[in-house]
C-alpha cells in the first residue's frame, strides 16, 4: 500500500488523529520542519461531488504526499460538518448571516485540522527518514 493510500485511510477513520507524545528523533524533526514549510504554501479546499467530499488543490506544494496530508485532513475534519454546512448554505438567510455561520462552523474544524495535519506530517517525516 502506498503512503498516500495509508495516510488517507488513517485520516478517514473516526478516531482523532494522534501525534506521538514522544519527541521525534532530530532527523525526523528536521524533515517535519521541511514538510511544515511546504504545507504553508498549500492552498485548497473541499467541495461535494456526487454527495462525496472531494479535495480541490488550488496551489500545490509540488509534493503530492504533502498535498495529500492537507487534503486528507480537510476531508476528515469537515466530513462531520458537511450536513450542517449544507443546511446553512441552502438556507434563505441574508448573505452576511449565512457567511458568518459558515465561518463559525469551519472554525470548529480547526483543532481537528491541526491534529490531523500534525499527525500526517509526523507520519510522512518518519517514513522518509526511517525508510
Amino acid at each position: 500500500m502506498s503512503f498516500i493510500a495509508a495516510l488517507l485511510i488513517a485520516q478517514a477513520g473516526a478516531a482523532p488523529a494522534a501525534v506521538p507524545t514522544t519527541p521525534p528523533a532530530p532527523h525526523v524533526a528536521e524533515e517535519m520542519s521541511v514538510i511544515d514549510d511546504r504545507i504553508a504554501d498549500w492552498k485548497g479546499g473541499i467541495y461535494k461531488r456526487d454527495g462525496k467530499l472531494t479535495c480541490r488543490i488550488e496551489q500545490s506544494t509540488g509534493d503530492s504526499e504533502v498535498d495529500m496530508i492537507r487534503c486528507g485532513a480537510m476531508i476528515r475534519c469537515f466530513a462531520p460538518l458537511s450536513d450542517a454546512m449544507d443546511a446553512v448554505a441552502g438556507s434563505d438567510l441574508p448573505d452576511a448571516d449565512r457567511n458568518r455561520q459558515m465561518r463559525e462552523l469551519a472554525g470548529t474544524a480547526q483543532p481537528c485540522l491541526e491534529a490531523a495535519t500534525n499527525a500526517g506530517v509526523r507520519m510522512l517525516a518518519e517514513k522518509r527518514q526511517n525508510g
